[in-house]
């Protein structure tokens, strides 16, 4: 079987320095949409990813969103799709930005 690049797959544990920078950032680019604060983003880290969820104002539950994949040279971002309840990859630079990966998820915040 050939060798084949998926940009979707590896990634390094992500550290929790980095873990409270991405909070940093996620808690700034939240700040600046006109949802917020109705609406709100959780995250959640295991290994390799960053899990963003959104909370609604009164409303306990969690509604998954994306999840970030920390590569070298940048990020993988998969969407959550609730009709089959899983994460899927999408095309997104992996040289991106949290803020940039969640400009694409934000159209399924609201």
């Amino acid at each position: 079987m050939p060798w084949v690049y998926d940009p979707h797959s590896g990634g390094k544990k992500i550290p929790p320095k980095m873990q409270e920078e991405i909070c940093k950032q996620v808690e700034s680019f939240e700040r600046t949409r006109p949802w917020y604060p109705k609406i709100q983003l959780k995250l959640r880290f295991k290994g390799q990813f960053c899990y963003v969820d959104t909370i609604e104002e009164g409303d306990d539950r969690l509604f998954p969103l994306c999840r970030l994949r920390n590569k070298p040279g940048g990020w993988g971002l998969a969407l959550f799709t609730y009709g089959s309840e899983r994460y899927q990859p999408c095309a997104f630079s992996d040289e991106g930005t949290i803020a940039d990966a969640l400009k694409i998820s934000e159209s399924f915040i609201t």
